[in-house]
């Protein structure tokens, strides 16, 4: 089944307050800046000003332009949601007459986008964004949607936050609402790494100077939206949790959650792994050069193995390689695959890797963790921040940026919305779980599964 197309209207407060209504179509977003707003009464014909073509990455945008930058001003999300061409929408487009329902969290039913041949300045087409007469259209002198409802559906969510101004990074002086709204900002960059998991939270109530502490189950703490899973999934303990919804998320900063720890199965097939994880994890006195050299090696292997691997910053101190498998093998058979693979790396360059934790088997060596592909076990998920000073975000990467990557702590809550605008794809395109683990694998590593 195709993928529903998104279309996002962003209100931008630059030199002149406007409209940027997006429509998604082949992998971009087509543009128009729309100088009044859309409006629901059909006698309304608003101009709307073709523009260039922006990243899917950008429709997820809130924030503050900085001034001295194009279209410096601030940018709010006013309204998102889905949208349905009417027939095929690139003859449409190409006619010049794009009729098609919008829906949305304030627009819906149907709307047409038609081209005139009035020019703009220099080679701008002028369109008209026009509402079609059905259920949905209102007289402007009955309501007028641009002024009755100004603010942005991120932050219209429904949680309550107690305490917004709390200072959950004293670096930084990031408060409590910051984040979440950081993290309603990335919610659907975030949600595909969550949804159908047991998540664990790590906790920070009082900030990431205060107590921190794991949180695996739903106890008698009420987190707002969150999905309780089924209590046969852990027998003898309260639920596991689930966060598959931008409430969800934001429930949990409600709550003190700053990291998301979901586990590496899926709610329905909990006993068979759908990924494992090789957290590289070094001497803190090594070189950053040390760490990408290390990822590079150990990525070589699993090439030569045949297994596709992903990689993300940890937001710590070293990086994630994300190997997604299809739901076969059980958790001890995952788990010894990964230590097998740490094993042969230490067998093979001793100086460097170590298979065994703990700080003093890793002087001056990367430890090569193996040890979250357990069941229970977790790592934290890709985009999650981390309870660290200046709250670094675990971000993925492609195989070609690795090189220039200069850091574990690269990105953060205050430069992720910068690299998530510049990305002209997605850095895991292609992330899938259908690799299996063969006898050949084994093999290659010297290894054999257990019993």
């Amino acid at each position: 089944m195709a993928k529903p197309l998104s279309f996002v209207i962003q209100k931008h407060n630059a030199s002149h307050l406007h409209y940027d209504f997006r429509l998604e179509l082949d992998g971009v977003l087509l543009s128009w800046a729309v100088p009044k707003g859309p409006s629901l009464d059909p006698s309304q014909k608003r101009l709307a000003i073709q523009v260039e073509d922006h990243p899917l990455s950008y429709g997820h945008f809130e924030g503050s332009i900085p001034a001295g930058q194009y279209g410096a001003g601030d940018v709010i999300v006013w309204d998102r949601g889905v949208w349905q061409p009417h027939g095929d929408p690139h003859a449409a487009y190409a006619a010049g007459k794009l009729v098609f329902t919008l829906v949305g969290e304030k627009l819906s039913g149907d709307w047409a986008l038609v081209r005139t041949h009035l020019k703009g300045s220099g080679t701008q087409e002028q369109w008209l964004l026009i509402k079609e007469k059905d259920a949905h259209a209102r007289p402007a002198t009955d309501y007028d949607i641009v002024q009755a409802e100004p603010d942005s559906v991120l932050n219209g969510i429904d949680v309550h936050i107690t305490h917004p101004d709390r200072v959950i990074d004293p670096q930084s002086g990031t408060q409590k609402q910051q984040l979440a709204a950081f993290y309603a900002s990335i919610s659907e960059w975030i949600l595909p790494f969550l949804r159908h998991r047991p998540v664990s939270l790590l906790r920070a109530p009082e900030g990431i100077d205060g107590e921190q502490f794991f949180q695996k189950h739903a106890e008698r703490l009420a987190i707002p939206h969150i999905k309780q899973l089924d209590p046969a999934l852990d027998p003898g303990h309260p639920r596991l949790m689930e966060i598959d919804s931008t409430s969800a998320l934001l429930g949990a900063v409600q709550m003190g959650a700053i990291e998301l720890h979901p586990w590496g199965a899926t709610a329905d097939k909990i006993d068979t792994p759908d990924l494992f994880v090789l957290d590289l994890d070094p001497d803190p006195a090594l070189p950053w050069t040390a760490i990408l050299e290390a990822a590079q090696r150990t990525l070589s292997l699993l090439d030569e193995l045949g297994l596709e691997a992903f990689v993300k910053t940890s937001g710590g101190k070293g990086l994630h390689l994300v190997v997604p498998l299809a739901r076969r093998d059980d958790w001890d058979t995952v788990k010894a695959f990964a230590k097998a693979i740490a094993q042969f790396m230490t067998r093979q360059s001793p100086e460097r890797f170590t298979a065994t934790s703990g700080p003093k088997n890793r002087v001056g060596k990367i430890f090569i963790d193996y040890l979250r592909n357990a069941r229970g076990a977790s790592t934290v998920a890709a985009y999650s921040v981390r309870a660290r000073p200046g709250l670094p975000v675990s971000v993925p990467v492609s195989r070609e940026e690795l090189k220039e990557l200069r850091g574990a702590q690269q990105w953060t809550i205050a430069n992720l919305q910068e690299r998530l605008r510049g990305l002209n794809a997605d850095p895991w395109v292609g992330y899938a779980h259908r690799q299996k683990i063969s006898k050949a694998m084994w093999d290659r590593l010297g290894a054999t599964p257990p019993a």
